[in-house]
């Protein structure tokens, strides 16, 4: 009687282990081989070159996983309660770019109080560095600012064509308080540039900026005509006798 009981819990425990290992063997089962490989499964399979990308998938890796746009080198210039600030805008992406996006400067006073918001819209090309010049009257002292980006819709850098522009006559000069940076645009293309940007940056003779500003030409610019642009820029008096106008230079940019 006592081995029947013995041979009865060995059974039992036999077909619990069998249970556990057949429960394992289905689970493995389901999940591997019943469930067909999907662009949806944060798998990385059935020939994805990435995980749920690739031509498999009919996305691109680097569309899926696009990098956000980053700034660096924010500089903030004050003249009275006016602010002139300016940062450099880097798309890390080499295939796509943003055709039109919108950007928020937000500046902050005293116990991170929000004293102001810039806005603005800019465009950039794949894997560009670009300026960014912003000039507003502010109340307060700026103690820091921040940068935020909206309206971010990538485009194919096939859907990009490249825009040549001439600065020409380049030269910076002292009119009353003002500094200025004067030249001409010339449109080097066969088409129609339908506004351009010309940000001015005065330097000292270590290629420090003292100051910035921008100029807007909003008037259309003719295949092959040219355009004057002139860029006011007012800084610190202080700054005045450190400006090496041999050093002062623009960034010209194109809307199209």
């Amino acid at each position: 009687m006592w081995g029947m009981k013995r041979l009865f819990k060995q059974f039992l425990y036999g077909g619990i282990v069998l249970l556990i290992i057949s429960a394992i063997l289905l689970i493995i089962y389901w999940n591997d081989i019943f469930i067909a490989p999907t662009c949806l499964d944060n798998i990385q399979n059935q020939n994805e070159e990435g995980i749920d990308c690739g031509a498999v998938c009919g996305i691109s890796c680097e569309e899926k996983y696009l990098e956000d746009l980053s700034y660096s080198n924010l500089s903030i210039f004050r003249l009275d309660d006016l602010v002139s600030l300016y940062f450099d805008l880097k798309n890390p992406n080499p295939n796509f770019g943003l055709r039109n996006f919108k950007y928020q400067i937000d500046l902050y006073g005293f116990a991170n109080k929000l004293l102001k918001s810039i806005k603005g819209e800019s465009f950039i090309y794949p894997e560009q560095t670009k300026k960014i010049v912003e000039i507003s009257k502010v109340l307060g002292e700026v103690e820091s600012a921040r940068i935020s980006f909206s309206n971010i819709n990538w485009e194919s850098s096939l859907n990009f064509r490249s825009i040549s522009l001439e600065n020409k006559n380049m030269r910076t000069y002292k009119d009353g308080d003002s500094f200025i940076i004067s030249g001409k645009i010339k449109n080097l293309n066969s088409f129609i540039v339908p506004r351009v940007i010309i940000n001015g940056f005065l330097m000292d003779s270590s290629n420090n900026i003292l100051g910035v500003s921008k100029t807007d030409l909003l008037n259309q610019l003719d295949p092959f005509a040219e355009k004057e642009y002139r860029v006011f820029i007012e800084i610190n008096p202080g700054f005045e006798k450190s400006v090496d106008f041999s050093k002062s230079t623009t960034s010209i940019y194109s809307f199209y």
